[in-house]
């Protein structure tokens, strides 16, 4: 009898244990869906679009307001090079005729100054003259070295780049890592191509 009464004060308890571990893992499980629930939405805001502008197009947190993105940077990624103007580099250098443009009468000690520096030749037998005008602002005048005769050049902002042996121009290139700012509105570099027989530069658009 003795035994039969403990065998089912034993039994009570294991039973009783049973249910206590039970309700414990309860809270748990429902712990889990809610953390899994939150990971899913926290997913969703960041596969939203938060601006999209030319082409340009930023995906995040879409808590975050237009106005509070503070920097915008786009890569210039031009779809022509130096390399597809090649010329031949030319030995002239004629006599420099500051008369024959009227930025030649005003500007003549930074044209000359150019037109004696050897880094300002450009596309074979041309100088590339540049001066500053300001902040941002930089004018610039091409120079025919072989009659010395003075034309016109786009103007740039944050300066310029060419090559000795290339009729391609690029006004005001990116500095950092070929990146440039999106809503700077003198920042935008532009292509340009001369054309020897009219002595004009072409602007060459984006694909993009």
């Amino acid at each position: 009898m003795k035994n039969i009464f403990f065998i089912l004060i034993l039994l009570q308890l294991i039973l009783s244990c049973t249910d206590k571990n039970k309700k414990m893992s309860e809270p748990k499980n429902e712990i889990d869906s809610i953390k899994s629930n939150s990971k899913a939405k926290k997913d969703n805001i960041f596969s939203d679009l938060i601006l999209s502008e030319g082409n340009i197009k930023i995906y995040g947190d879409t808590s975050i307001q237009k106005n509070q993105i503070t920097k915008v940077l786009l890569k210039f990624e031009p779809y022509i090079s130096f390399q597809d103007f090649k010329v031949e580099i030319e030995n002239v250098k004629a006599k420099l005729d500051l008369n024959s443009h009227e930025l030649g009468k005003k500007f003549r000690t930074a044209i000359r100054n150019d037109y004696d520096n050897p880094e300002s030749l450009f596309a074979g037998h041309y100088t590339f003259a540049k001066w500053g005008c300001g902040s941002p602002c930089q004018m610039n005048v091409l120079i025919d070295r072989r009659n010395g005769k003075i034309y016109d050049a786009p103007e740039s902002s944050v300066g310029s780049e060419f090559r000795k042996d290339s009729r391609m121009l690029i006004i005001n290139p990116p500095e950092e890592e070929n990146y440039y700012y999106n809503d700077c509105i003198y920042c935008k570099p532009e292509i340009y191509i001369l054309n020897e027989e009219t002595k004009k530069f072409v602007k060459k658009e984006s694909k993009y």
